[in-house]
């Protein structure tokens, strides 16, 4: 690959995003926009985003879970309750390019925040909306956390093994899913900003999220009228695929094209398997997966997981180890790619963080700043958006804004 000259500039660095966003969706929404350049102006309540308190573990007092999807964002305390912080809130919205909020559609209405108000003072706004299940519709007002998600989606009926209850997925995946869509359709409403000068309102479901990762399977659906049966660590559409045991510890191996069938039964000296007719193409694996399995789990048991990755990787053989979070972030790979890096943080000092998955060439996102104290930078954005110094102190003396004071280290 040819060397790219790096520019000094973020991608993103001209844009504000006004984030209203609280736990995980927005946030992590913000946070990707905030990797790549963006000024983020985080908009907190006094008690703070609930995600503050999502704990433990703690880190030095603070949420490790808050720590994660709030870097590279600017933090202002400010009470909606009254109407001078609702007054504020215009005002930085007459500033931003994205206002991003997951209030329930009702409550930003009575608020006074809603898309009418503000693309009327600011039409170029791209005014982003997540909501559990949409703006309108029979269940617009109903609440929801993730794992409500996964199972009104579907994605709880397809994990696990056959005959098991259903199971969701282990991360927030429904929160994590709609916030890089958001991130995406903010993204594209903004490039159709640049051809019509004209902004957008963008309506984003987590349930419509999560049903939209699941196109294969739902194809399937389609296709047969049946619900996918659930292969566990397998797969419906490709075999042998899924995880081995091997000597000492289990591997993943995905075999979905004939060649790599191929290589693999020469690898581990199955060369009889070539010939045997229910294993000729990947339809028929499929069809026979469980003897297939079979018969490549007995070779895998002779010798030690070390010694088959090294096989299958010269071999180009699609295979990987099961990683713990210990091992994942002490794989060379990973390391080599950024996945670990370490930020300073005002309270909690050093500590570890994700990197960007993110790497563009010739503009790199930056980790700038760690997650904010609540209020941290409320003096900064006030000035930001015209109030004077005496106005400040007023409204932080009024408790209608909070000013985060930074500890002495």
């Amino acid at each position: 690959m040819m060397a790219q000259e790096q520019t000094e500039h973020l991608p993103l660095e001209q844009l504000v995003v006004l984030d209203l966003s609280r736990v995980l969706s927005g946030p992590y929404c913000s946070m990707m926009l905030g990797d790549m350049g963006a000024t983020v102006w985080k908009v907190e309540p006094p008690s703070g985003d609930e995600c503050r308190g999502l704990a433990p573990p703690y880190i030095n007092g603070e949420s490790a879970y808050y720590l994660s999807i709030n870097r590279n964002k600017l933090d202002i305390c400010l009470d909606l309750r009254r109407p001078e912080g609702r007054e504020i809130l215009l005002k930085m919205a007459d500033r931003a390019d994205v206002l991003l909020e997951n209030f329930r559609p009702d409550m930003k209405e009575r608020m006074g925040i809603g898309y009418g108000v503000i693309s009327q003072r600011n039409p170029r706004i791209v005014y982003c909306s997540i909501s559990g299940f949409g703006q309108d519709g029979p269940y617009k007002d109903m609440t929801g956390l993730d794992n409500i998600f996964q199972g009104m989606a579907g994605m709880m009926q397809i994990s696990g093994e056959e005959g098991s209850p259903p199971m969701k997925v282990g991360e927030r995946i429904a929160d994590v899913i709609a916030g890089m869509q958001a991130a995406f359709g903010i993204m594209v409403a903004l490039h159709h900003r640049s051809l019509t000068q004209v902004g957008q309102f963008l309506d984003l479901s987590l349930v419509d999220s999560l049903i939209s990762t699941q196109a294969a399977l739902i194809s399937y659906y389609f296709a047969t009228g049946q619900q996918p049966p659930k292969r566990g660590n397998g797969s419906i559409f490709s075999a042998p695929t899924q995880m081995f045991p091997t000597a000492d510890r289990p591997i993943n191996l995905c075999i979905m094209l004939d060649k790599h069938w191929i290589k693999l039964c020469h690898a581990l000296g199955l060369e009889g398997a070539l010939h045997d007719p229910r294993f000729q193409n990947n339809p028929l694996r499929v069809k026979n997966a469980d003897a297939v399995n079979e018969i490549v789990a007995q070779g895998l048991r002779t010798k030690p997981s070390s010694y088959w990755m090294e096989v299958f990787m010269q071999a180009g053989i699609p295979c990987g180890y099961v990683y713990n979070y210990d091992e994942v972030f002490h794989d060379p790979q990973v390391l080599h790619n950024g996945m670990l890096q370490e930020i300073d943080h005002p309270t909690v000092g050093k500590h570890k963080t994700i990197g960007l998955p993110i790497r563009l060439h010739g503009s790199p996102g930056k980790i700038r700043r760690p997650s904010p104290l609540l209020g941290q930078h409320s003096r900064e954005i006030l000035a930001e958006v015209g109030y004077r110094a005496e106005e400040i102190d007023s409204l932080i003396r009024n408790g209608i804004v909070k000013q985060a004071d930074l500890p002495k280290r």
